[in-house]
């Protein structure tokens, strides 16, 4: 989950606005009730999509010279 949807959560449980919902969520942030992490999805996504380019980069580059 992203810090959007952690806080549309903590709204609909807590009956809260906008304001009372980030004082809630940066203190479970806090107090390591919230444990934040890397997306590696996106990541390894990132360096797939990096590699193929860079591939077809040097493909060209060694048809052409």
């Amino acid at each position: 989950m992203n810090k959007e949807e952690i806080k549309d959560k903590i709204k609909k449980q807590l009956e809260c606005d906008d304001d009372m919902a980030e004082v809630v969520f940066n203190r479970a942030l806090k107090d390591n009730m919230i444990k934040v992490h890397l997306n590696w999805n996106f990541i390894i996504g990132l360096i797939i999509y990096s590699m193929v380019l860079l591939t077809g980069i040097w493909a060209v580059w060694r048809h052409i010279g």
